[in-house]
């Protein structure tokens, strides 16, 4: 929770800004999330200054300081037709460009060109067009409930299952080279207010610290009959039954219900936001391939992937799920989520899912 609502104001327009800028160990990146695969783009680079054309684009005005090694502002320019991207570079800079789909977007990198001159040991010299090193991922991990919030309780008591399931994901996707961070690593709540306690686990989901954001929950079903994997990214429910479940992670009764609907009133905006509908896509995307993978791993059904106002979704700045893992009053899954050994299957699961959408080059800080 930041403190100064200026500053918070800030960061997001940041955020949500045309091009998206990440700056790292060896070099800028800019991402343009683009509407459509017919966008067409010229790149020219003179006297000082990258100029990037992208015809069939609307865009805001910006004109941001960003000051890293390679990069001194960027400019952005609404014309007609098309938007004008003026970088001002600092020294003898290269750029590497790359297209992606799916969603589209153009990514372009920015680092300093290596020196000519000759090394006194040549062989140990890199070559000179190697690009630099990617940053290493930032998963963030949100294990729901906590402390005095139980989650559902059935078979096995909610809180407790997705710590255990956190705890070990955390440590397989270490083992791939991943970092982890965690919005809580032990029986705790962030705030006993229910709200402030949601408020505080997504203003983690920053796209300056992490790049994707995974909460991790167990299930109920009033007919305590249903069993399987759910996904859902952040929308408008679509369904009475979805929003009934919306509702209920969101503190249930009242409260939930004033909580979703001050998350859809956020969810409406996505609707006239190019770059809010470009991370919704992809998190429509991290889910689908999370939710299938875990699948696969357990056995359990896949009951597929949903919009929901989950208040804890509202305001990330990357791709962003809530993974519900199993119903914990189902009879038999529940008990399957009281043992060890299922849950180290969930944790599989899951870590395939964030390894297969990291490897398809989904996120960019």
């Amino acid at each position: 929770m930041r403190v100064f609502l200026l500053v918070g104001v800030w960061l997001w327009s940041l955020a949500l800004a045309f091009p998206r800028i990440g700056v790292h160990e060896g070099f800028t990146r800019l991402v343009f999330d683009l509407p459509s695969k017919e966008v067409q783009h010229t790149l020219s680079q003179e006297n000082g200054l990258l100029v990037l054309i992208l015809k069939g684009v609307k865009a805001a005005p910006l004109d941001q300081v960003v000051n890293s090694s390679e990069v001194a502002s960027v400019q952005t320019l609404p014309e007609e037709g098309q938007v004008r991207v003026v970088v001002r570079l600092k020294g003898a800079v290269e750029a590497t460009v790359r297209r992606y789909s799916d969603p589209e977007r153009l990514v372009v990198d920015l680092s300093l060109k290596r020196e000519t001159s000759t090394p006194a040991k040549p062989a140990q010299d890199p070559p000179r067009n190697r690009l630099p090193k990617p940053p290493k991922p930032v998963v963030l991990l949100d294990p729901g409930h906590g402390g005095v919030d139980p989650g559902m309780v059935g078979y096995v008591v909610e809180k407790e299952v997705v710590l255990d399931v956190a705890l070990r994901l955390k440590r397989l996707l270490e083992q791939e080279g991943i970092e982890v961070r965690l919005t809580r690593d032990r029986d705790m709540h962030l705030s006993p207010d229910k709200r402030e306690d949601l408020s505080r686990r997504a203003s983690l989901a920053d796209s300056s610290q992490v790049n994707l954001f995974i909460s991790i929950h167990v299930n109920a079903s009033p007919t305590r009959t249903a069993q399987g994997v759910e996904v859902f990214y952040f929308g408008q429910a679509q369904s009475p039954g979805v929003l009934a479940q919306v509702i209920r992670e969101n503190g249930g009764g009242e409260l939930g219900r004033r909580l979703t609907q001050e998350a859809r009133t956020v969810a409406e905006r996505i609707l006239f936001d190019i770059v809010a509908q470009a991370n919704q896509r992809y998190s429509q995307r991290l889910a689908e391939t999370l939710g299938r993978k875990l699948s696969q791993a357990t056995g359990s059904p896949y009951r597929g992937t949903f919009p929901g106002d989950f208040f804890v979704l509202r305001y990330a700045k990357v791709p962003a799920v809530l993974v519900e893992i199993g119903f914990g009053d189902h009879p038999v899954e529940g008990r399957r989520l009281a043992d060890p050994t299922y849950r180290e299957k969930v944790a599989q699961g899951l870590l395939a899912g964030i390894l297969t959408f990291l490897a398809n080059g989904a996120y960019a800080r």
